[in-house]
């Protein structure tokens, strides 16, 4: 049973909560947490914690499930209208923002794919068109569950925090999301690139690929084989495939990084040349 979560503590996570419960059937199960009630619909629970969401590593001990969907804000000094898609994971020495130093989370492809697809649908359908849809790489927290986790995000300021219409098409690709650990597709895990992953956002919108953790470009100087290891083991599902920005790694990561890949038995595919 999926369950969607949502944080008293934020702005852009209360406002996709109110969506949720306007455009679907949820109702009270008579249970609560943290003095919150839990909804269901169908088979998808919604609940909020009195936590910031990069800190809830706890909700692996009240919940059993397939899956949690993070319904958040995300912040940027830019400050871009923005629909985002990744999940938590640290890949170096330090946790600035929730988990533990070098520990990911279990990153869920086709949640991740769904997701991002139906934010790009919404945002057509609703007229958001100062908004972008886009990945953005692992990073932050929670990083310790065993059960896969998506952020579902909002961005990236008070105002759009405070957009319904931005906050519905959220709410859909949440819905999305819990529903589809069933969805089949070639599953990766991508390397190289900026933070906002433009080369996998394209990939996971145009092509049959899902993507789990995303390792950017930023951290290769700071990580080692393990890391790389982890990337694919704590993605979920069966992973066939190493995604390589080309252009986005210099010639000394890609000669790190492609002989362990190869020792793992992944097929390595440029995203310039994916269709």
């Amino acid at each position: 049973m999926p369950v969607i979560v949502t944080s008293k503590q934020d702005t852009a996570s209360l406002n996709i909560k109110d969506r949720l419960l306007e455009l679907y059937n949820f109702v009270e199960t008579g249970d609560s947490f943290e003095g919150f009630p839990i909804y269901k619909f169908d088979d998808i629970l919604l609940i909020t914690t009195v936590r910031d969401l990069i800190y809830a590593d706890h909700l692996e001990e009240r919940f059993k499930t397939d899956l949690f969907v993070f319904a958040s804000r995300h912040k940027s000094v830019s400050g871009t209208p923005a629909l985002l898609v990744h999940s938590p994971g640290n890949w170096v020495d330090e946790a600035l923002f929730g988990g533990k130093p070098k520990e990911l989370s279990v990153a869920p492809p086709s949640a991740i794919k769904e997701a991002l697809v139906e934010l790009a649908k919404q945002k057509k359908k609703l007229g958001l068109e100062a908004y972008d849809v886009t990945l953005e790489v692992t990073h932050h927290g929670p990083t310790s569950m065993d059960i896969p986790v998506v952020f579902v995000e909002l961005g990236s300021s008070e105002e759009q925090w405070k957009d319904p219409v931005a906050a519905e098409a959220v709410a859909h690709a949440c819905i999305k999301a819990a529903r589809s650990l069933n969805k089949s597709y070639k599953i990766g895990v991508g390397f190289g690139g900026s933070h906002y992953a433009p080369q996998f956002t394209k990939v996971v919108l145009f092509s049959d690929f899902a993507v789990g953790h995303i390792v950017p470009n930023y951290v290769f100087d700071k990580i080692d084989r393990e890391m790389i290891v982890k990337a694919v083991e704590r993605t979920h599902g069966e992973v066939e495939y190493a995604l390589l920005d080309w252009k986005g790694l210099k010639r000394e990561h890609k000669d790190f990084l492609i002989p362990i890949l190869e020792e793992l038995g992944l097929k390595i595919e440029r995203t310039q040349k994916i269709r």
